[in-house]
């Protein structure tokens, strides 16, 4: 079991990751400067030691990131809907692989449909496809995060549309493994 207090620090270094710029989990290692004394007048106290009776360390990790990605700003701590958010994260995690050979799938019929060279880069004016496809539901953000890793993309995050998606995919991209064989898939899609 884990402590409270390191749970809460956790949460802060997360929420600092996902949220701020210029705060990388990485290079950080998750260091925060906090009180134990500020910890316990929070007044969230019972969803954090419940996090800290329920869950491992790495799973409490998990959790909180699986939220955050989702779009939950406070990380799940006060949400009904966070543990189904985190089982659904674990599922499409156990099937990445998978998911992300459908979703360079249905990005190859999009650029056969609309007769584009690249899904990466804009054209006429428009979003990438990459990006049109993952707003509409149909390829996950796993995928776009992939994708980053796998070809580098150089994404500018003054992009006003775009900003908040591109920040959130750079902030994901410690939390995705690739595989092989997802470097393989995703060469079908490598720019020209």
């Amino acid at each position: 079991m884990i402590e409270p207090f390191e749970v809460y620090k956790l949460y802060l270094a997360l929420k600092l990751h996902f949220t701020k710029k210029d705060y990388n989990i990485t290079k950080t290692k998750g260091a925060v400067r906090v009180k134990h004394e500020t910890f316990l007048k929070r007044k969230d106290l019972t969803a954090i030691r419940k996090l800290a009776r329920d869950y491992s360390r790495k799973e409490i990790i998990d959790f909180l990131v699986a939220n955050f990605v989702s779009g939950e700003k406070w990380g799940g701590l006060f949400d009904i809907h966070s543990k189904k958010r985190y089982d659904d994260w674990l599922s499409r995690k156990g099937k990445r692989d998978y998911i992300f050979e459908q979703d360079v799938a249905k990005i190859q019929l999009e650029m056969e449909k609309r007769e584009i060279s690249s899904p990466f880069f804009s054209e006429s004016g428009k979003h990438p496809l990459t990006f049109q496809l993952y707003f509409a539901n149909i390829i996950s953000i796993e995928t776009l995060v992939i994708l980053d890793k796998v070809f580098n993309l150089a994404m500018n995050e003054d992009d006003i549309f775009l900003g908040e998606c591109i920040h959130l995919v750079k902030k994901y991209r410690p939390f995705v493994k690739v595989t092989d064989k997802m470097k393989t898939v995703a060469n079908v899609l490598k720019p020209v």
